[in-house]
């Protein structure tokens, strides 16, 4: 058993570590990498040092097996449920999203790549509009009864020539594209019924972010058939974004 003061000192986490447990806590899945890239960290191992301490302590869960490195991917990281009661007691989990997240250590492979490509896109914009932009998460949004049901996969707000707000949504090219389109509908009539006015900004644009661009002139293609009034919607590539910093790697629909 361990001793008093063992446990005193287990219990004792330092800011990069609970930092690290704050953006599991938005994007529910993540790597070293993409944490190292969220948190602004230039050295990977520092990350990965965070994270084995929270691991061998039981916050975190880590995904790894042979798949993972026969495909060359790196470990995939969530909250357990002491990493979850922690975030609580420091008032930063709220319970409807501790009850969402709480069988995360068990989701599916496809749960867990939407998660990462979420992650993902986040740091690429980010690297794209820089300081002038914040995102937000599903779980972030969850006070705000204002915004469209679904919600975006990210919201976005820019400090540009004003601020301007953006939804962002992931397209997968294994996923139909009428699934988008009736999204972006949903979206549509959420602007015509005037919910958002209450906000007192203009109504987001939309930015669709794909995997390749087979799949961005796929859904594109459905898109352009598809009945969305006057809300902007926009595609682009993730590669674009995370490469293209000269031209803009956006292409209204």
């Amino acid at each position: 058993m361990k001793s008093v003061e063992e446990k005193k000192k287990e219990r004792k986490l330092n800011k990069g570590q609970v930092a690290v447990l704050k953006l599991l806590y938005r994007y529910r899945f993540t790597t070293s990498e993409l944490l190292a890239k969220a948190e602004g960290q230039k050295h990977l191992q520092v990350t990965r040092s965070r994270l084995e301490v929270l691991e061998k302590q039981g916050y975190i869960h880590r995904r790894y097996d042979n798949s993972y490195k026969l495909r060359g991917r790196f470990a995939a990281y969530c909250l357990t449920a002491k990493g979850l009661s922690y975030l609580k007691s420091i008032d930063v989990a709220k319970p409807q999203i501790i009850k969402m997240i709480y069988n995360d250590p068990k989701a599916s492979e496809k749960f867990v790549d939407f998660c990462l490509a979420v992650c993902r896109t986040a740091q690429a914009l980010k690297t794209y509009y820089g300081e002038e932009v914040k995102t937000f998460t599903r779980n972030e949004l969850v006070d705000y009864d204002y915004f469209p049901q679904p919600q975006p996969d990210l919201y976005l707000s820019i400090k540009r020539d004003g601020v301007r707000h953006y939804f962002v949504d992931l397209h997968d090219d294994a996923a139909p594209t009428f699934v988008l389109a009736k999204k972006m509908k949903k979206y549509a009539e959420h602007q015509e019924s005037g919910e958002w006015d209450t906000t007192g900004s203009d109504y987001p644009e939309v930015i669709i972010v794909c995997l390749s661009p087979a799949g961005e002139k796929r859904l594109r293609k459905k898109l352009q058939q598809t009945a969305i009034g006057d809300l902007m919607v926009y595609t682009a590539t993730i590669g674009a974004l995370e490469t293209d910093s000269e031209n803009t790697p956006f292409t209204e629909v």
